[in-house]
């Protein structure tokens, strides 16, 4: 409801105060009309009609096409309250600003080329979108690092929600990109699917070929909830992936143990399932020796932090904002957290910007999806609290 409201608003906005106003034809202006309710329609009707707001059944080009229109509107109409700026600014500035404000407000070039750019947009950012991620790799210092840890390469995939846009051909690549990294552990950190098992059973079987020498642990995320949640409890471990709720592994790698823990999401709150406990998750890990935990939202961290002794926390959740500009709002709803590291009080917190994307907003500018290859290194005295920093991007 609250997407048709959103969608309402604009169509209103940019029918009153872009296509009124244009000098064309009233045939062009009925042909616009008809167009931006069609599109402003999509998200309703492809959740009312095709399988719901969380995973709606459509072709992938359906998707791509109808929620790319979605955005190149919602661009269209953050234009046309600019152009609305620059038109009060003129007629504050008097006679000499009249031939400025008469080709911004009437001028059918300035309408055309706020329209192409909209387009434009629209179209990089569902490429950008949908586009198998890169790879992003950092060397991570812990302090009291084992020597048999040093050098440990984990990969972590977070938000890779297989769905009706992002199918199995999308995963495969994935999985393809992810296993020749030779990781020695992949971390999943929730919100690997959208939609019920059965619809999903396909496009989320590829995951069944990662490969990495300690395996594939994954946590929870709160799409997770949303469809058919006992369904991929009982599914996710049955393609070879750890899904840890609240507890913890020992991996031994090289003769030393490196503790990875995982707490469920937040939102079982609403369904009353078991809410993260990160003290639970570690009770039976070892006193000593490293630790990391998955923890879907990155909201909690410093509560998980002064909790329990970590030395690593991956988080998701936010896809990076999606868009800049649009994260300065994400991590407002995220405690300040949005994308890349940050230092808490004890522990470090990398929130990545995600592998995939929910399928109704499949757009993404200036923030790209990754997967992250973190190598642990031992801290070297002197070093201080530096945060990582990225060491080589891989590109498609």
């Amino acid at each position: 409801m609250r997407f048709a409201l959103f969608y309402l608003a604009i169509t209103v906005w940019v029918l009153w105060r872009f296509l009124k106003p244009m000098h064309v034809a009233k045939r062009y202006k009925w042909i616009g009309l008809a167009l931006i309710v069609v599109i402003a329609s999509f998200s309703f009707v492809s959740a009312a009609f095709f399988g719901g707001l969380i995973s709606p059944e459509l072709p992938p080009w359906v998707l791509m096409v109808g929620h790319g229109a979605e955005f190149a509107l919602l661009f269209l109409a953050i234009l046309t309250f600019l152009r609305e700026v620059v038109i009060f600014l003129c007629v504050l500035g008097g006679k000499n600003f009249r031939p400025a404000k008469r080709v911004v407000q009437r001028d059918r070039r300035v309408a055309i080329g706020m329209m192409a750019a909209s387009a434009g947009l629209a179209v990089a950012g569902v490429h950008e979108g949908v586009k198998v991620p890169d790879v992003l790799r950092y060397d991570v210092p812990i302090d009291d690092l084992p020597d048999g840890l040093e050098g440990m390469t984990v990969v972590q995939l977070s938000d890779l929600h297989a769905s009706a846009l992002l199918t199995e051909p999308h995963m495969e690549a994935l999985v393809e990109r992810v296993n020749a990294l030779n990781p020695d552990l992949i971390l999943i950190t929730g919100d690997l699917v959208d939609g019920t098992v059965e619809n999903r059973r396909k496009d989320i079987a590829p995951l069944t070929k990662l490969k990495a020498r300690h395996g594939v642990l994954a946590c929870e995320g709160n799409h997770e909830h949303y469809v058919d949640y006992d369904g991929w409890c009982r599914r996710i471990p049955e393609l070879g992936i750890d899904f840890l709720k609240n507890e913890c592994r020992e991996i031994v790698h090289n003769g030393a143990v490196l503790t990875v823990g995982a707490v469920t999401d937040p939102w079982a709150r609403r369904y009353g399932r078991e809410l993260p406990d990160a003290v639970k998750a570690f009770a039976k890990a070892p006193e000593k020796g490293p630790r990391i935990l998955m923890a879907h939202q990155p909201k909690p961290a410093r509560t998980y932090d002064e909790s329990v002794r970590l030395d690593l926390i991956l988080s998701g959740h936010t896809h990076g904002g999606q868009l800049y500009g649009m994260d300065y709002a994400v991590a407002i709803m995220n405690a300040t957290f949005v994308r890349g590291w940050y230092r808490l009080k004890h522990a470090r917190l990398y929130v990545h910007s995600g592998s995939g994307l929910w399928n109704g907003f499949p757009v993404r500018l200036g923030v790209p999806s990754e997967i992250a290859l973190f190598t642990l290194k031992k801290k070297v005295a002197g070093e201080g609290e530096a945060l990582p920093k990225v060491e080589k991007l891989q590109k498609a």
